[in-house]
C-alpha cells in the first residue's frame, strides 16, 4: 500500500531547475521504503528543492546527497541529527532510514544515485567504512577536499539541468572522482595516523585492507572469526585489530556487523521471515540478529520493517 509522506508547503521552482522528464505529483512510499523515481532509462535523479516541512523516516536503494543552498536544513539519520547550513553536504548510504525537516522555506539540491551499478569496481568496496555512517562535509569536518566535492556536485547539477546527450555518463564521471577524492583524502590521513616507516609500506597494507574488505564483502554471511580473518591477512589477532581499527575507524566485529546489517536491511523489505533473513545474513540466532540490528539502526528489525505501516491501516 502506497503513502504520500511528505508534510510541505512550496514555492515556485525556477524554469531553470524543471525536471528533465515528467515525475509523479508526490513522492510515495511502501511502508517505509521510498519506490526511488529516477530520470526515465536512468540510474539517477537530482532535484531543486525550496520547500517548508518535513519528510517522514524513509530509506531507499540510491545514495542520498544533499546540498544545502539556502537556510538550515535538518536531518536524522543513524541515530544522530545534523543540522545543515548554506553550503553544508550530507552523504547517507543507502538503506539507511533518515528524515528530513525543514522549518523555513529554504533551497538544497537532493541527489539520489544509484551505486548498485557501480559494484563492479572494488575502489568502492574499499571506502566501505567511511560510509557506514553519514558523510557529514563542511568546510570546517573536511577542510582538505570539502571545496572540490562542493564543486562537483554544483557541476553535476549543471550538466543534468542542461539535459544534454550523456548527461548521466557525465554525472557518474564527476560521482566517481568525488568518491575517489574521499578515498584519497582518507587514505593519506590513515597514513598519517600509522606512522608507517614509508609511504610504499603504508601502501602495502593499504592494499592488504582492500583485498580483506572484498573478502568480508563476499563472505560476511559465514561465520568469520578474528583469527580467520587475521590468518587471511598474515597478522596476529593484535597486529591485524590494531591497524583494522586505523584503516576502518572501526572493530572487525563492528564492521562485520554493519555488513550484515546492510544485507538485512535490503532483505527486510520483502516478506522473509525475520528468521530467515538472520540466518541468511550470516547470524547465528534471531535473538543476537535483533540485538545487533537494534545497535545499528535503533529498532528492531520488526520495528524498521513495519514502523509507519500503522498509518496505513
Amino acid at each position: 500500500m502506497y503513502k504520500i509522506y511528505r508534510h510541505i508547503e512550496k514555492r515556485p521552482t525556477p524554469a531553470r531547475y524543471n525536471q528533465p522528464a515528467k515525475f509523479y505529483e508526490d513522492w510515495v512510499l511502501t511502508g517505509t521504503t521510498e519506490d526511488v523515481d529516477y530520470v526515465p532509462q536512468t540510474h539517477l535523479r537530482i532535484w531543486y528543492n525550496n520547500e517548508k516541512g518535513s519528510y517522514d523516516f524513509h530509506h531507499h536503494e540510491a545514495m542520498e546527497i544533499i546540498v544545502c543552498m539556502e537556510n538550515e536544513t535538518v536531518i536524522e539519520a543513524d541515530g544522530n541529527t545534523y543540522k545543515l547550513n548554506a553550503g553544508d553536504i550530507i552523504i547517507i548510504p543507502p538503506h539507511m532510514l533518515h528524515n528530513l525537516c525543514f522549518e523555513k522555506f529554504g533551497v538544497r539540491f537532493i541527489f539520489l544515485i544509484n551505486i548498485d551499478i557501480l559494484k563492479c569496481y572494488n575502489d568502492l568496496k574499499t571506502i566501505d567504512p567511511i560510509l557506514m555512517k553519514p558523510f557529514f562535509c563542511t568546510a570546517n569536518t573536511q577542510p582538505v577536499i570539502y571545496q572540490e566535492i562542493y564543486n562537483s556536485l554544483m557541476k553535476m547539477v549543471d550538466i543534468y539541468f542542461e539535459n544534454k546527450s550523456f548527461w548521466e555518463i557525465h554525472i557518474y564521471s564527476l560521482f566517481l572522482e568525488m568518491i575517489a577524492l574521499i578515498g584519497h583524502n582518507h587514505f593519506k590521513e590513515t597514513i598519517k595516523e600509522q606512522n608507517t616507516s614509508t609511504v610504499s609500506k603504508g601502501l602495502e597494507y593499504f592494499d592488504k585492507f582492500s583485498s580483506l574488505l572484498s573478502f568480508i564483502d563476499a563472505n560476511y554471511a559465514q561465520d568469520l572469526t578474528l583469527e580467520q580473518v587475521a590468518n587471511y591477512m598474515g597478522f596476529s589477532k593484535f597486529h591485524f585489530s590494531r591497524l583494522f581499527k586505523v584503516y576502518t575507524k572501526t572493530t572487525f566485529y563492528n564492521y562485520l556487523c554493519h555488513k550484515r546489517i546492510q544485507a538485512a536491511q535490503s532483505l527486510l523489505v520483502s516478506d522473509l521471515p525475520i528468521t530467515n533473513i538472520a540466518s541468511q545474513t550470516g547470524f547465528n540466532n534471531s535473538t543476537t540478529f535483533c540485538r545487533c540490528f537494534k545497535k545499528f539502526t535503533n529498532c528492531s528489525p520488526t520495528e524498521y520493517r513495519n514502523r509507519f505501516n500503522n498509518d496505513n491501516t
